[in-house]
């Protein structure tokens, strides 16, 4: 959903939207080893405010998250529940390629042309923002065994147990020595 500045009247714009999964999927590369599903729609709640030298959006996103636990690849529902207060900016007022040491409060600037605001691209943003760095199904999760790739937190590991370890060899030259 694309809107224009001018369509914003001067009291403000207020948007109700249901975001679903084949709107995100449109930020997603295809080729993407991270799953991030949305079993039900989100509920984005906007509203955008003009003023003369810039825009600005406040609004929550609402709703369920489902990606796959980094170390089984077991499926985990996450809340989402974020809060929206963004400052858009005209390009023009962008800082300069030299000028790249961003502080705290950059980070709820934006910029975009000065006409059209891109409103998927902005809840999209949000929440991949809303993302933990690292999603475990428990704090105790034992991942997926590297040699037979079971999940350890379902069954034992099916690999064949070797005694040999990297000082293996040290210990049969230990045996040999005098003692």
């Amino acid at each position: 959903m694309r809107i224009r500045v001018d369509e914003i009247p001067d009291l403000g714009r207020f948007l109700h939207l249901h975001w679903d999964q084949s709107q995100l999927s449109q930020f997603i590369p295809p080729d993407d080893p991270f799953e991030i599903n949305l079993p039900h729609p989100v509920n984005v709640d906007l509203e955008l405010n003009r003023f003369p030298d810039h825009i600005r959006i406040q609004g929550t996103l609402q709703g369920e998250l489902q990606v796959n636990c980094h170390r089984c690849l077991t499926p985990v529902r996450l809340s989402l529940n974020e809060p929206i207060d963004l400052f858009l900016f005209s390009e023009e007022k962008a800082p300069q390629e030299d000028e790249i040491e961003l502080e705290a409060e950059d980070l709820d600037y934006s910029y975009f042309d000065g006409e059209v605001i891109d409103i998927d691209l902005l809840i999209a943003e949000q929440i991949f923002l809303a993302l933990p760095f690292k999603v475990l199904c428990s704090e105790n999760c034992r991942g997926l065994c590297p040699g037979c790739g079971v999940n350890l937190n379902e069954e034992p590991c099916r690999c064949k147990k070797s005694k040999e370890t990297p000082f293996s060899k040290l210990e049969e030259i230990k045996a040999r020595l005098p003692g």
